[in-house]
């Protein structure tokens, strides 16, 4: 095993969560076309050794078209969600060996070097600029629009322009956030207004989540790490 550490520049740790992989996982992919990235979501299939990772290719059909991303060389950026007790995000990137067509579709990718990790039950916060359409949480009638600033398991902080939110009260109040970290994504979370801050342009707003809420981990899985 020592030997192997020394290849793929791995500890025990890291390669126990990579193959903590199981056929059919779903796993959050991101790749580079010549236009923008782009993020979907596909399904671990297997691994040979470490020597390569292999995925399903992603349905087109709901995705759109991905020959000018997913081709042989191109760089690829990993996501998984690994459900024990320590819930983290696992991510990694790798590169593309081949795409196969037949019998089946799918992309057999490099063995990775290094993996990053973030727990997604800590209540450590990290900072991100994601759209949030903010409504009531009684009523579900509409507020206005803001950004998520920082997030954790636990809530997160979100500022609002004061041209936008005019003389309207949010502290104490329930609300319902529509976060979009994807143009394609909305997790709708509830939370209640813990705090509130202001400066010449902005309010900001300390938010509660109301625990247990099975959105939280899929949504921080798209958030908390970046490359």
């Amino acid at each position: 095993m020592a030997i192997l550490n020394e290849k793929v520049g791995l500890s025990n740790s890291d390669l126990r969560k990579l193959r903590s992989m199981r056929p059919g996982m779903v796993l959050d992919v991101q790749v580079k076309s010549p236009n923008a990235a782009k993020r979907v979501r596909t399904e671990f299939v297997g691994m040979d050794g470490t020597r390569c990772i292999i995925l399903r290719y992603p349905d087109e059909a709901k995705w759109g078209n991905l020959k000018d991303a997913i081709y042989t060389d191109n760089s690829i950026i990993v996501r998984f969600i690994l459900e024990d007790e320590t819930g983290e995000v696992i991510a990694f990137k790798s590169r593309i060996l081949l795409v196969a067509t037949k019998p089946t579709q799918l992309v057999f990718i490099s063995f990775p070097m290094a993996i990053q990790n973030q727990g997604l039950r800590s209540d450590k916060r990290t900072s991100t600029r994601t759209p949030v359409e903010l409504a009531d949480g009684e009523t579900g009638g509409p507020l206005f629009d803001g950004l998520v600033l920082d997030i954790s398991a636990s809530g997160c902080r979100v500022g609002v322009k004061r041209a936008v939110q005019g003389e309207s009260k949010l502290t104490g109040k329930n609300l319902m956030l529509s976060i979009r970290p994807q143009k394609d994504s909305v997790y709708r979370l509830k939370g209640q207004v813990m705090n509130h801050k202001t400066d010449e342009l902005h309010h900001y707003y300390g938010i509660k989540f109301e625990p247990g809420d099975e959105q939280i981990t899929p949504l921080l899985s798209e958030i908390l790490i970046d490359f």
